[in-house]
């Protein structure tokens, strides 16, 4: 099933025309068409259209797993209601809290994070589930490597926030001049110089260029068993 369809199923599914979802979206009834029609491919408002039509977000953006929202879901977006979240519209949009993120390729990093309006779920290659006040904007990444030893392991997951307060210290993802991926390091601030420390004792510290980039910084990690 395409986009397109699961869009207009969904709001069938909460019985609403397409001009009321409009509204409660906040975008345009020609936009809203436009998605059932196939002509716009993607949104950023994907998300928002789940949580209006009661589905599931995950099902809504990839088409796997249930459409309905889940038990849980609905108890994290009745709390957001009932907290004011979604009195603001744009707060409500883009800060509503989901259950699982998009676990995309180190590849794939800097390419959407030059783009905010887009969401990293358009190259998820699979979803993970997590813990709850997790944005859209937030993704997944498996480590690699010995580097980050004894912390984190080759195969954790780390879980990065792209909005989170670079600072002394923090685990960050960054990205190096002329490098085709990114490295996931602990970032050291010296003054006005910047450095990527690996845990592993056993790799040398880097110095961090004026042209290298930080992507995100990690605020958790998450493992399965």
């Amino acid at each position: 099933m395409k986009l397109s369809q699961r869009i207009k199923l969904a709001r069938e599914y909460a019985n609403l025309t397409q001009k009321e979802l409009a509204e409660k979206v906040g975008i345009s009834q020609t936009a809203v068409h436009k998605l059932e029609c196939g002509r716009s491919r993607s949104s950023r408002r994907t998300v928002a259209i789940a949580i209006v039509c009661k589905v599931s977000p995950v099902w809504l953006e990839t088409g796997k797993g249930d459409m309905a929202m889940s038990a849980y879901d609905s108890a994290i977006l009745m709390r957001a209601q009932a907290e004011g979240v979604a009195e603001e519209e744009e707060e409500y949009r883009d800060g509503i809290p989901i259950t699982q993120l998009p676990l995309i390729k180190w590849d794939a990093v800097e390419d959407w994070t030059d783009r905010p309006e887009e969401s990293p779920a358009q190259t998820a290659k699979e979803w993970i589930s997590v813990a709850p006040k997790i944005t859209h904007k937030m993704y997944a990444l498996e480590v690699q490597g010995d580097s980050m030893e004894p912390e984190f392991s080759e195969g954790d997951t780390i879980i990065v926030d792209p909005s989170t307060q670079v600072s002394n210290n923090r685990f960050v993802v960054a990205r190096l001049p002329n490098s085709k991926q990114a490295t996931f390091k602990q970032l050291i601030l010296d003054g006005t110089h910047r450095f990527l420390k690996p845990l592993n004792s056993r790799y040398p510290i880097q110095d961090m260029p004026e042209a290298a980039t930080v992507c995100g910084v990690v605020i958790g990690k998450f493992k399965s068993y």
